[in-house]
Order: structure tokens, then C-alpha cells, then sequence
């Protein structure tokens, strides 16, 4: 019987810190301090026209908001001009993308639209004027050069923050977006007075604040929308979305004999997985679920029911063989949090306040516990924004910014509808999370189901759906054990994919016993997601995710795979070994790499909302200092995407492979650099707290034999993860079980 390779851990025994000299050069500037003068001077003439003409009871605490746009060679962090504002007695609140002509450029060429970054700059009429003065007549340099970096200067009027449907009610409920944090009570009070002098009701006891936003409905006629979006510090207003859950058929399938449940406890008991859906009831599932019911769900009805336990059976046992006898015994116990109720969908006669509701709920049971891995299969029917992020992906972002807990996003069902309706939905573009899109078959002959909504994200986080899990088709149907009927039921949609894959993450981490974080269960899974070159990386990302367990953790003869984990401290270099064999190759070596990050985020910066980055430089030959960029955007996604691919190292994924020739990679290495923002503003390293990160590395050698005990001989410090039930995986593994 031939030795099973599995995947070595420890490769941060193979890490150390390196100091790099990093070479600067002045930076140079499209527009002298004379040119911005004559042309920034009319446009601050507009601005102010427009601030002092707004009514007082719209500029709480005597403050207006303007617009101010970088131009696109200034978005680095280094080159924000808070040195300026600050001076003026004006402070940025938020920021989003944009995409500007510049009136020049310091590269050959003429001058293109290019993406950049538009701030949102709060202050008085008279902190305005004092930086329309320091254009004018400053003679301090540093003043000039953060004035020098403007493109453009201008009001934020009521029409950029309007998002209404055409085919609203004439008394709607909105969704709106103030340029305030939870200590910002004066602002919401202000607003909430504001509004109900337009005759409406700002709901801020329903409201959710995550840093610098806070976000609230607001019950107006359709007629005041417009006089609601002057409130100077509104940021978006927007048409309240729908809760989505559920959405597609589940149907019973005749004739088929259902197996009897597992008598064993979970594989790993002790891992907390959430759930939240739409309930369990009595359902025979209790060996391994406990509901709890949220305050204000007592109420339910079958088809939120149905959708509950359909997403916890695929999660306890996965897509069903029609022919087995046993039900797969399931990895953890599941706690599963009803959320939704039929009463919240038209609470005081309001369609679609459910919304915030079940966010509500959401918000209590994450603060109630640290879980280990969560499953979310609804949330706002509605296309993620390149410019504003949404309560729901703010807030569970927030969360999960520590990077111990493993989460799955359903990426929503309307991939059949025209563009953008099609896009991935809230809360999927988050950035600490593993959005999930369908394939429409297990076999290898799969595809994007057409259902499955898809990309790409925002920037960061582009790479959404982050890949694909079987969900079903008309053709192949996800099947799955209905508890609530003891029937075998098939379906389709995103809902089922999601906790499919979350099983399979779970899965990982109980089968091993060795100490391996969640973080790296979700760079192992993205790192086995395949992708044919035929199919664009906005409907499937990085492929279709791994289908089992030992698929994940074994390797291949002829090639090696290796797990770092650890933490990196900002503004320090660490110097990543990649094991390479002694023996002679036969063929190209194929390096593959995936590097998982979770981050801070500041949702009010659209444009700069992650706070971690990494900057990751390759040296094929690791005695030698020649470099290669093996993340980047050219690399990660397509070229028409290209101008909102600014810098690929704020993305918290970053996954690559490349064909090396005989002769070219000799004992690689990567140097590995954590930077970091807040607010899209620099940050001192000091206060930084270090950053934990994961990264898988395969490396595999064409017709070479051999290389898995090679490296193994080499590198003493790289073990074999350890199994939980070495036995029982081991004999799945040989084909023996």
C-alpha cells in the first residue's frame, strides 16, 4: 500500500524578519501651485456659493460637507492631505472611488480616465474659506504640495446621494447614511430634527452605528426624498432594500429510502458554529442543534422554517447521495439562531423593515459569543456598490476582523437578471469572509450556475464570489434531507452551496489534531479552488472549492504543499523560505501560493476600506536579489478591470500560480510587508497591533517523483499535520473504507 502523502504544516519555522533598504525618489507633481490656484480658485467659488446657501437646520453644528477629489497619482496613503484640511479647521469624513480625467499627467501619454479617490471634507463656511485662502496666498511648502495633489473641488449636493427606485410609493421607507459615529449624537438628533420637519420620521431608536456611519431608516413622502438628502452630513440615500431568504423551490423526491441518522456525536464537538436563518422547530435534529429563538421570532411560518433546516442539513451533512445508506456523520454541533419572523416584514404597516431588524439580531448574537465558524444565507436583496457599503457587510465585517472565525456569505440567486441587478448581494462582499457563488454540477463538466449572482466587488475585496460550491440545476439537483418532513428533498440556489462549503471548512479543521486556525482553513480552501482559464474570474473567482476533506489536506508524489501561520508585525519585512527539493527536476515547476489575511475596516472609505495590507515580493533565486511581483492585479483579474485595481495589496486573498522553466527558481523566497491605514490616512507602526495571517504554498515539479519525501528529508522542521482519527481518514484516503 503506497504512503499517503499529507499536507506539512510549520512552514513558519522557515520565516524570519529581514531588514530591506527601501529607496524613496521625489514624487512629481502634475500642477504647479500657480496652475491649481487658477484653476481650483473657480471652483471653490462654487463650493462656498453652495455651503452658505444651505438652510441652517441642514448643516448640524453649523458644518457643511464638500467634495474633494484626488488626483489618481496621490492615492497612496502617504500622500493624504490631512496636514492641510487640518490647518483650515476641516476634517475628512469618508471617501469613495471615482474615476477623473486629470487635466495632465506626469507619465507619456494623454491623459485617461483613471480611478482615484473622491473625500468627503467636513467644516464650517469659514474653515472653507480658510482653505480657499491657503491656496491663495500660502507660502508653506507642505500646504502647497497637499494642495498641488487636487484634481477637483466641489459641493456634495442632495442629487450625488440620491438612490431611489423610479418606482417608489408615495410614502416610502428609505435607507439613509449619515457621516456620523455612535458619538456622534448630535448629528443624528440634528438629522432626526430635520426630517420630521420635512414631515417625516427618522427611526433612530432602529439604528445601526459602525465607525464613522451610522445608518437609519426614514419613513417620508416621495415628494421630500430630495429635501432629505440636502442634511449636509447624508452621505446616501437609497431605496430600503428587501430581506432575501430563501427564493427557490424544495421539493421532495418520491421513492427514495431515508437512511437513519447518524448515532454518533459530532467529529469535534467542542467547535462553535453559528447559523442564522430562519429557525429549526421540532425536527429531529437535536443531537446536533440547539435553536435559539431571538426576542421578536417567537412567530414563523413554513417556508422560513423550510429554508432554516434546509441550510442546516447541508451544513451538518452536505449534498446527499441519492444511493447511500448512512447519512455522513456531521464534523460540529450547530447553534442556529432564528432571526427572521413574519411579524418583522410589516411592522407598523412598513414593508421591508425586517431589514434592520434581523441585523439587530444578528448584532446580539455575535456579541453574546466568539464562534469558530458562521453560515449567513440571507441578507439584503439588492447589487453590492462600488461607492458605498452596505449595514449589513459593515457591521459582520466588523466581527470577523480578527480573523478566528471561518464565515460563508451566499452570494444571492439573481445571476439571470440584467446588469447589475445580477451582482453579488450584501453581506457577500465582505472582505473578512468567503463569498460563495453555485456551481451547477459536481462532476468535472461544471459551470457557473446561472442562477448564482457574480462579480466582481468593490476594490478591496474585487475577487467576489470568492469561488464556486455546488448549489445545484435543473439538470442536477442539490439534494438534501429534509427534517421537517423526514423526507429527501432537492433544491437549488446559493443558500445551500454556502453551508455545503462551510462543512467542508469545518471538516478540515476537525479532522486534523494538530493546531491549525480557521484562517488557514479558509487560505486552504481558496487555494484548491479551480478554475478553467476559460472562465472569467468575476463569475466564478478562484474556481470551484474543494468537495471533500482529502482532497484538501494530502498531496501528490511529485509535489509538496505547505501551511505558514502566524503573525506579522507592521512595517517589518518577513522572509518566507518556499521549500525547494535537491533532487533534479524533469520538468517546469509549478509554484502556487494563497495568502489569507482578516483586517480592521473603516466603512465610511469606501475606497480605502481595509486597514491591513500586504506588500509580497518574490525572489526566484533566494541568494540572489532579483525580484518579481507574484500578487498583482494583472495577475488576479482582468484587464478591463484594471482601473479599479489601484493596489492589489489591500485585498485580504491573494492567490497566483506560475510555470517556472529548469534553472529559474533555485530555493524562492518571499518577503512578505504589512502596511497599514486608518482612514485611508498613514498610521504609526508602533500602535499597530500585530497581524495574523496564513498562507498556503504548493510546490510541484513536472514527471519528478519523489519531491513530497525529498523536502521532507530537507526541511526537519516540516511535519505532517496530525489526524484526529488517523485510522478512519487514513483508510478513506488509501481507498480501503
Amino acid at each position: 500500500m503506497a504512503e499517503t502523502n499529507i499536507i506539512l504544516g510549520y512552514g513558519e519555522t522557515l520565516t524570519r524578519p529581514q531588514d530591506i533598504p527601501r529607496g524613496g525618489s521625489d514624487k512629481a507633481y502634475p500642477y504647479s501651485i500657480e496652475e491649481q490656484r487658477l484653476s481650483l480658485g473657480a471652483q471653490f467659488d462654487a463650493v462656498i456659493a453652495a455651503v452658505h446657501a444651505q438652510p441652517a437646520n441642514a448643516k448640524a453644528r453649523g458644518e457643511s460637507v464638500i467634495k474633494m477629489t484626488l488626483h489618481p497619482t496621490f492615492l497612496a496613503k502617504s500622500f493624504h492631505p490631512n496636514s492641510v484640511l487640518a490647518a483650515s479647521g476641516l476634517r475628512c469624513v469618508g471617501s469613495k472611488s471615482s474615476i477623473v480625467t486629470p487635466r495632465k499627467v506626469t507619465t507619456k501619454g494623454e491623459p485617461k480616465p483613471t480611478y482615484t479617490a473622491q473625500l468627503f471634507v467636513a467644516g464650517s463656511e469659514v474653515a472653507v474659506m480658510k482653505l480657499y485662502q491657503q491656496l491663495r496666498t500660502s507660502q508653506v511648502i507642505t500646504y502647497q504640495e497637499a494642495l498641488r495633489r487636487f484634481e477637483l473641488v466641489a459641493p456634495f449636493s442632495a442629487q450625488d446621494k440620491l438612490f431611489i427606485r423610479p418606482d417608489a410609493p408615495a410614502t416610502v421607507l428609505i435607507e439613509v447614511a449619515l457621516h456620523a459615529s455612535k458619538d456622534d449624537a448630535d448629528i443624528i438628533n440634528a438629522f432626526s430634527s430635520y426630517v420630521a420637519s420635512l414631515g417625516g420620521e427618522a427611526q433612530s431608536k432602529r439604528a445601526l452605528s459602525v465607525a464613522g456611519l451610522t445608518f437609519l431608516p426614514v419613513a417620508i413622502d416621495r415628494e421630500k426624498i430630495g429635501d432629505v438628502a440636502e442634511f449636509a452630513f447624508v452621505r446616501v440615500v437609497r431605496t430600503m432594500p428587501a430581506l432575501r431568504v430563501g427564493g427557490r423551490s424544495m421539493r421532495a423526491v418520491p421513492g427514495i429510502i431515508i437512511p437513519a441518522l447518524p448515532l454518533e456525536d459530532a467529529v469535534d464537538p467542542t467547535l462553535k458554529v453559528g447559523v442564522f436563518d430562519g429557525g429549526i422547530g421540532h425536527t429531529g435534529m437535536e443531537k446536533w442543534v440547539s435553536e435559539t429563538i431571538i426576542p421578536g421570532t417567537e412567530s414563523t411560518s413554513p417556508s422560513f422554517l423550510k429554508h432554516g433546516n434546509g441550510v442546516t442539513s447541508a451544513l451538518l451533512f452536505g449534498p446527499l447521495d441519492r444511493d447511500a445508506i448512512v447519512f455522513p456523520r456531521p464534523y460540529a454541533n450547530v447553534q442556529h439562531y432564528r432571526v427572521i419572523s413574519p411579524g418583522m416584514l410589516a411592522a407598523g404597516g412598513i414593508v421591508d423593515v425586517d431589514l434592520y431588524d434581523v441585523l439587530h439580531n444578528i448584532e446580539s448574537a455575535l456579541s453574546s459569543q466568539k464562534f469558530d465558524a458562521l453560515n449567513f444565507s440571507l441578507g439584503p436583496n439588492m447589487p453590492v456598490d462600488d461607492d458605498e457599503v452596505h449595514p449589513w457587510t459593515a457591521l459582520i465585517d466588523r466581527y470577523l476582523a480578527d480573523g478566528q472565525t471561518l464565515a460563508t456569505i451566499a452570494v444571492g440567486n439573481d445571476g439571470e437578471k440584467p446588469w447589475p441587478e445580477c451582482r453579488i448581494q450584501p453581506p457577500s462582499d465582505m472582505v473578512n469572509a468567503i463569498a460563495v457563488g453555485a456551481c451547477d454540477s459536481r462532476s468535472a463538466d461544471w459551470k457557473r450556475a446561472s442562477y448564482s449572482s457574480y462579480g466582481p466587488g468593490r476594490s478591496p475585496g474585487l475577487v467576489k464570489p470568492d469561488g464556486l460550491a455546488f448549489g445545484g440545476s435543473d439538470t442536477e439537483q442539490f439534494t438534501l434531507y429534509n427534517p421537517l418532513s423526514h423526507e429527501i428533498s432537492e433544491t437549488t440556489g446559493t443558500s445551500f452551496g454556502s453551508p455545503a462549503l462551510l462543512r467542508t471548512g469545518i471538516g478540515i479543521r476537525a479532522s486534523l489534531s494538530s493546531d491549525i486556525q480557521m484562517l488557514a482553513v479558509r487560505a486552504l480552501l481558496s487555494h484548491h479552488a479551480s478554475r478553467p482559464k476559460t472562465m472569467p474570474m468575476s463569475e466564478v473567482g478562484h474556481g470551484r472549492f474543494p468537495q471533500s476533506v482529502e482532497e484538501v489536506i494530502t498531496c501528490g508524489d511529485n509535489e509538496v504543499r505547505v501551511i505558514y501561520q502566524g503573525v506579522l508585525t507592521a512595517g517589518q519585512n518577513l522572509r518566507a523560505s518556499i521549500p525547494f527539493p535537491t533532487l533534479v527536476p524533469n520538468g517546469r515547476i509549478k509554484l502556487r501560493a494563497t495568502l489569507s489575511f482578516a483586517s480592521q475596516t473603516d466603512p465610511e472609505h469606501a475606497v480605502n476600506y481595509t486597514r491591513a495590507g500586504l506588500t509580497v515580493t518574490l525572489r526566484p533565486k533566494g541568494r540572489l536579489t532579483k525580484t518579481m511581483a507574484f500578487f498583482s492585479a494583472g495577475k488576479m483579474y482582468t484587464s478591463e478591470l484594471q482601473a479599479r485595481t489601484h493596489e492589489q495589496k489591500w485585498e485580504t486573498t491573494l492567490k497566483h500560480e506560475h510555470d517556472f522553466n529548469v534553472g529559474t527558481l533555485d530555493d524562492p523566497l518571499f518577503d512578505i510587508t504589512y502596511g497599514a491605514r486608518e482612514e485611508g490616512q498613514s498610521t504609526n507602526n508602533k500602535d499597530l497591533p500585530p497581524l495574523p495571517y496564513a498562507m498556503v504554498v504548493t510546490l510541484s515539479v513536472e514527471n519528478t517523483p519523489g519531491v513530497y519525501n525529498n523536502i521532507r528529508q530537507r526541511y526537519q522542521t516540516l511535519q505532517p499535520l496530525r489526524l484526529r482519527q488517523e485510522i478512519g481518514i487514513r483508510q478513506r484516503l488509501d481507498g480501503n473504507s
